[in-house]
């Protein structure tokens, strides 16, 4: 009975120091960080809490030393070696004119629908039929612009014509523009154009250059857009006469469309030492 009571004392006072242990080690972590929270607050913004903690029992502020440090290579001031000046030239191949791309965009558009299409835009036609001289099909249209001062001379006049290899093959679209008058000139030039504009809808082509400008002011051009030429030019004479004209082109050999970059004659000159070779 006695050893039984010992034991329990013993028991109890080792519960009791370890009750004690964990409170000392909790209290000095919760002083630790108080601590740090009051540092960080008194020495926040260079001292500034810290100064006035101190201002207020009558303490001196203490003031912060910025420690010297070596100046920068770019910070040091006196002579310095000029950068050296690299002439690069403006591009590693000399100048190459553009040049058509290899792709073709052919005509897959029925040329008979194609003369149904321009009705709308006044070009009404006899339809797709064989062509008088033989040898091809077309469809034609002429559309006359009368104007004041025409009297019973020649009007100002449009005339249409899609023509084809065969009855449903394109070969060509053509749009001759006769100015008889000049007071009927925009009404020739809006026509024009309301027809081309047509003929692109029906093939899709949205991303043609654009040539309304150059035909409202009927101005001669010629270009050359995926394996097709457009065309505007004035015909000799006194009269005004113009000619546009959308055909494939084939003036061009075969395999001269892509631009001739893989040619060494047209490369600038390499330096004397290769740039892998210098330190």
């Amino acid at each position: 009975m006695t050893a039984q009571r010992s034991g329990n004392v013993i028991g109890g006072m080792a519960d009791r120091e370890k009750g004690r242990s964990g409170k000392f080690l909790f209290a000095l972590l919760t002083l630790g960080i108080l601590s740090a929270i009051a540092a960080t607050v008194l020495l926040a913004n260079d001292y500034r809490n810290l100064n006035r903690l101190l201002q207020h029992f009558g303490y001196p502020a203490i003031r912060s030393q910025q420690v010297a440090r070596e100046p920068r290579s770019y910070e040091i001031r006196g002579n310095r070696i000029p950068r050296p000046r690299v002439e690069i030239p403006e591009r590693l191949v000399s100048r190459i004119a553009p040049m058509e791309t290899k792709f073709t965009r052919p005509v897959r558009r029925d040329p008979r629908q194609l003369c149904e299409a321009m009705e709308p835009a006044g070009f009404a036609s006899g339809g797709w039929q064989e062509g008088l001289a033989g040898g091809g099909w077309e469809c034609t249209s002429l559309r006359e612009f009368p104007a004041e001062g025409d009297g019973d001379g020649a009007k100002t006049s449009a005339y249409l014509s899609i023509r084809g290899n065969d009855e449903e093959r394109f070969s060509s679209f053509r749009i001759k523009l006769n100015l008889e008058n000049d007071r009927s000139r925009t009404a020739l030039t809006d026509a024009a154009i309301a027809a081309i504009d047509i003929f692109f809808k029906e093939l899709r082509w949205s991303d043609v250059p654009e040539v309304a400008e150059n035909i409202r002011a009927l101005k001669d051009f010629n270009i050359v857009v995926f394996g097709n030429r457009f065309q505007l030019k004035r015909e000799f004479g006194e009269t005004p006469r113009y000619n546009f004209t959308i055909t494939p082109d084939r003036t061009r050999p075969k395999n001269t469309y892509l631009p001739d970059y893989f040619n060494r004659d047209q490369w600038l000159p390499m330096p004397e030492q290769p740039m892998a070779d210098r330190k």
